[in-house]
């Protein structure tokens, strides 16, 4: 009884342990494509790892690296988060959250960004690089900020009866000035005046050649109207 139950604890520590390698083979492979830039296979490799084990924590953490270089920033941040809750460990957690300021700073939830790097600070305080981008972040919150403070003084600066004005018919003339009014009509008075002046040299002009067909017959040379 005790040797058939020693055979079988020897069987499954046996399959664990090929399990583990198959897993181990899809990372190494995965960091291979990774290094030589082949992003989207080692993603490959790494879904691969994680199939054999999902709670691998280097699969998942490799795996959110290159969806970061693939700029899937969501789908890495998720990832990053889920894991910052697996360890204990602060220079793994420094940079979890440092990859997690990253991520989320490249989807400019700069908020959010910069409290993952206070994160990572608190975990490695020499950490030079993470606090460098948590002072970018900031700068980007504080310009952000202040984007939608001007974009809500614009609308709070908008008539508030815009939406209660009668709607215009397209047919009406916008009206004018009186001045302008006067001026338009002292301009239809003087071509009125134009008009008739032509009109009496066009009647006199008639009479004078009349008056030539008479003589000889021929009419005179003149502009039609």
């Amino acid at each position: 009884m005790m040797r058939a139950l020693f055979a079988w604890m020897i069987l499954i520590f046996c399959c664990f342990g090929a399990v583990a390698q198959k897993e181990n083979n899809h990372i190494r492979k995965g960091n291979e494509l990774y290094k030589q830039k082949k992003f989207n296979e080692a993603e490959i490799e790494y879904r691969k790892a994680l199939d054999k084990n999902n709670t691998a924590a280097k699969a998942q953490y490799n795996l959110s690296n290159t969806l970061y270089r693939q700029k899937r920033y969501k789908e890495a941040s998720t990832i990053l988060d889920s894991l910052s809750t697996k360890t204990k460990d602060p220079k793994e957690l420094s940079r979890l959250y440092h990859n997690l300021g990253n991520a989320l700073l490249e989807d400019k939830d700069y908020e959010r960004s910069a409290n993952a790097y206070k994160k990572a600070l608190k975990q490695d305080p020499n950490a030079e690089d993470t606090r460098y981008n948590l002072s970018y972040a900031m700068k980007k919150l504080q310009r952000q900020q202040e984007q939608q403070q001007q974009q809500q003084q614009k609308k709070q600066q908008q008539p508030k009866d815009n939406n209660q004005q009668k709607p215009k018919d397209p047919n009406q003339q916008p009206q004018q000035p009186k001045e302008e009014q006067r001026k338009q009509q002292i301009n239809r008075d003087e071509a009125e005046q134009m008009l008739d002046a032509l009109n009496r040299n066009e009647k006199e002009l008639r009479k004078k050649t009349d008056k030539q067909k008479g003589k000889d017959g021929v009419p005179a040379s003149g502009k039609e109207w």
